[in-house]
C-alpha cells in the first residue's frame, strides 16, 4: 500500500468492477477505516488514481456516515479527505481559468496572424520576398 499504491488502487478498481467494493469496505473497525481514509486522502489527488478513489471515497462516506462523531481519529481523517478534495477542486478551477485565458490568447493570435498574411499578399510583399530569396 505504501510502496505500490497502484496495486491497491487496481484491487479497488477490480472490486468495483465486480460489484463487491461496497461489501469489501463495510464492516471495518476504527483502525482499518483510519488506514483506508488515510490512503484515499493522500492518493485521491493523483490523476491516475482519482477516478477510482473518488468512487471509493464516496462509498466510504456513505457507509460510515452514521459513525461520524464516534471516533476522533476517523473524524480527523474525514476532515483530511474533505480538505484534500477541496484543494483539488480549487486547483482544477484555477487550471480551467488559465486554460480559458490561453484559448483566448491563441484565438487572438491566430486571427492576427491570418490578417497579417492577408495584408502582405495584398501589398505584394510576399512576391517581393520570394523573389529576393530566389536570387
Amino acid at each position: 500500500r505504501l510502496y505500490t499504491p497502484e496495486v491497491t488502487v487496481a484491487v479497488m478498481q477490480e472490486l468495483h468492477r465486480r460489484g463487491t467494493l461496497r461489501s469489501a469496505l463495510a464492516g471495518r473497525d476504527e483502525k482499518q477505516i483510519n488506514l483506508l481514509l488515510t490512503f484515499v486522502a493522500r492518493r485521491v489527488i493523483e490523476p491516475r488514481f482519482t477516478p477510482v478513489l473518488v468512487t471509493v471515497a464516496d462509498m466510504i462516506t456513505d457507509i460510515y456516515q452514521p459513525v461520524v462523531g464516534q471516533s476522533a481519529i476517523v473524524d480527523r481523517q474525514f476532515l483530511r479527505l474533505q480538505e484534500a478534495i477541496g484543494k483539488e477542486i480549487d486547483y482544477q478551477e484555477e487550471l480551467l481559468e488559465v486554460l480559458g485565458m490561453m484559448d483566448t490568447l491563441f484565438a487572438t493570435f491566430t486571427k492576427k496572424r491570418a490578417t497579417y498574411l492577408e495584408e502582405n499578399k495584398s501589398n505584394g510583399l510576399t512576391e517581393t520576398i520570394e523573389t529576393s530569396m530566389n536570387n
